[in-house]
C-alpha cells in the first residue's frame, strides 16, 4: 500500500484508521525521532465541519503535558491537510490487549489492572486539572507501551467543564434504536455515563465512570451492562441508565475486596455518589496495588502483559523496579556491588550501610539502601512541573506526580529528574533517619530558563 508524505516525516507503517483520521507511523527527519502521524482523511476537506474535532484536539493536547497522556509535538494545517505530530507509544491500544486476553481465556492480575486504572487516573487528574473532560474513555483510547506505561490518547470529541462542547452541537445518543454513524463518531455507548448518554452536561466525573466500565471489564472480562452474549449498544444504554450493574463477584469471585469496592464506586448513577477526583481514584487504586507488591505502577504491567505472552518480548531492560527484589536477592546484589567497587561495608539486621565511595562510584551512592528501604531511614518527595521520571542513585523510581514518599537510607543520594523535552535536572540531597527532604524543580522544558 501506498504510504502519503508529510513535510519532513518519512511514514512506515499505518497504525489505525477511524472514520474521520488516520494514524501512521513516521520518522522525522533529519532527527531520526519515531513519531505517530494522526492526519485528516483525504475525503474530509481541512475546511470540512468536522475537520474541526482534530484541531480541537491538537488545541487540547497542546495545553497538557504528563507521562500518562499522549503527548503532541506539532500541528500543521493547510488548504490541503491537516494533521497532528504526536508521540509514538511503543505498544498497543488496551482494547487491543483486551481482545487478546479474551481469546486466549486470561485475565490480568489483580495489581496489574489496578496499576492500569491508577496511570490512567492519574492522566484524568492532570486533564481535568486544566478544565478538560475526556468523554470517550474506553480501551481503544489507553495506550499501554511494552514498557507498562498507559497514556490517554484521541481528544477528538473533549470538551472544557460547563462549555460547550463542539462548534458543532452534538445530539445526545438515542436510546430508542441504534445510533446512527455520525452520532457513533461521537462517543462510545457502552462506557458512556448515564448523564452523557442523555446528552446533558458532564463534568470530570464522567470521565471517572466510564474509568470505571474499564476496570470492571478487565476485571471480569464482560462490561458491566452489555451481557457477553448480546451486543445491543441500544440495550447497553437503557441498562446503564436504569439498572445496577453484576455484583463483581458474580463473575470473579476472587477479586480482591479494595479493589472491587474502588470500581463499583465509579458506576455510581449519580456523579455525586462517585469520587470526587481522578486524584482520588489514583491514590485507592496506588493502595490496592501496593499491598500487593513494591514495583512500581509501569514494572507491575509490563511483567504482567509479558508473563501472560501478550506481548512479545520487551526490546531492552523494563524501569528498574522499587523494592522489586526479596530482601536476600537484595543483600546479595548489594554485596556483589560493594565487592566490584572496592567499598568495605558493614551489615546490621535489615540496615545495610554504604561507607564514603570514591569519586567513580558515586552514582551509587545509596542504591542499596534504596532497595532496602530501612525503617530508620529518610524519605524523598519529589514536585516536578510540568512532570518528570524520577531516578534515585541511578534507579528508576517513579514518575510525578506521585503522592508517596520515596523511602531511603540516610545519608547522601543523587536525584535525578528527566522529561523529553527538557535538560536533565540533578540534585544531590543528604537523607537524615525520620527526615523527608522536598525536591522541587520546574523543568526547562526546550532548554528555556526554569
Amino acid at each position: 500500500m501506498s504510504l502519503p508524505t508529510f513535510g519532513a516525516f518519512r511514514t512506515s507503517e499505518q497504525l489505525g484508521s477511524g472514520a474521520l483520521a488516520t494514524v501512521y507511523k513516521a520518522v522525522q527527519e533529519p532527527l531520526g525521532r519515531v513519531v505517530a502521524i494522526k492526519a485528516l482523511k483525504p475525503t474530509v476537506g481541512p475546511g470540512s465541519p468536522f475537520a474541526a474535532h482534530l484541531e480541537r484536539e491538537a488545541r487540547v493536547l497542546g495545553e497538557l503535558g504528563h507521562p500518562n497522556v499522549v503527548l503532541l509535538y506539532d500541528f500543521v494545517k493547510n488548504d490541503r491537510e491537516m494533521y497532528l505530530v504526536l508521540e509514538h507509544v511503543d505498544g498497543y491500544s488496551l482494547g487491543d490487549l483486551v481482545k487478546k486476553q479474551e481469546a486466549r481465556k486470561l485475565k490480568l492480575p489483580y495489581e496489574a489492572v489496578a496499576a492500569i486504572g491508577a496511570q490512567a487516573a492519574r492522566g484524568l487528574a492532570h486533564v481535568h486539572e486544566r478544565g478538560v473532560v475526556h468523554r470517550d474513555l474506553k480501551p481503544q483510547n489507553l495506550l499501554v507501551s511494552r514498557r507498562g506505561e498507559v497514556k490517554l490518547c484521541d481528544f477528538g470529541i473533549a470538551q472544557r467543564e460547563r462549555l460547550p462542547s463542539a462548534d458543532i452541537p452534538l445530539a445526545p445518543v438515542p436510546t430508542d434504536g441504534p445510533p446512527s454513524s455520525e452520532n457513533a463518531a461521537f462517543g462510545t455507548p457502552a462506557y458512556m455515563s448515564p448523564e452523557q448518554i442523555l446528552g446533558e452536561d458532564v463534568d470530570a466525573r464522567s470521565d471517572l465512570f466510564s474509568l470505571g466500565v474499564v476496570l470492571y471489564q478487565l476485571l471480569t472480562g464482560a462490561r458491566p451492562f452489555e451481557g457477553p452474549a448480546t451486543k445491543d449498544k441500544r440495550a447497553a444504554s437503557q441498562r446503564t441508565r436504569r439498572d445496577p450493574p453484576p455484583p463483581m463477584r458474580t463473575r470473579a469471585p476472587d477479586v480482591p475486596r479494595a479493589l472491587e469496592k474502588v470500581t463499583m464506586r465509579l458506576l455510581e448513577k449519580l456523579p455525586d455518589d462517585r469520587y470526587g477526583s481522578a486524584e482520588e481514584v489514583a491514590a485507592a487504586l496506588a493502595d490496592v496495588v501496593h499491598t500487593r507488591t513494591r514495583e512500581s505502577m509501569a514494572s507491575v504491567v509490563a511483567r504482567a502483559l509479558g508473563d501472560a505472552g501478550l506481548v512479545p518480548a520487551k526490546r531492552g531492560a523494563p524501569p528498574a523496579p522499587l523494592l522489586a527484589l526479596s530482601a536476600r536477592d537484595n543483600l546479595g546484589s548489594t554485596v556483589a556491588v560493594l565487592g566490584a567497587i572496592g567499598v568495605a561495608f558493614m551489615i546490621g539486621g535489615a540496615i545495610v550501610q554504604l561507607a564514603s565511595p570514591s569519586r567513580g562510584a558515586r552514582a551509587l551512592v545509596g542504591a542499596a539502601p534504596l532497595l532496602l528501604a530501612p525503617e530508620k531511614g529518610g524519605g524523598l518527595r519529589v514536585v516536578a512541573s510540568p512532570w518528570a521520571e524520577v531516578r534515585v542513585d541511578g534507579q528508576h523510581v517513579e514518575t510525578t506526580p506521585f503522592a508517596r514518599a520515596i523511602p531511603l537510607s540516610p545519608g547522601k543520594h543523587w536525584v535525578t529528574l528527566a522529561h523529553p523535552a527538557a535538560p536533565e535536572e540533578r540534585r544531590e540531597i543528604s537523607v537524615l533517619p525520620g527526615e523527608t527532604v522536598q525536591v522541587d524543580v520546574t523543568m526547562r522544558l526546550d532548554g528555556g530558563s526554569p
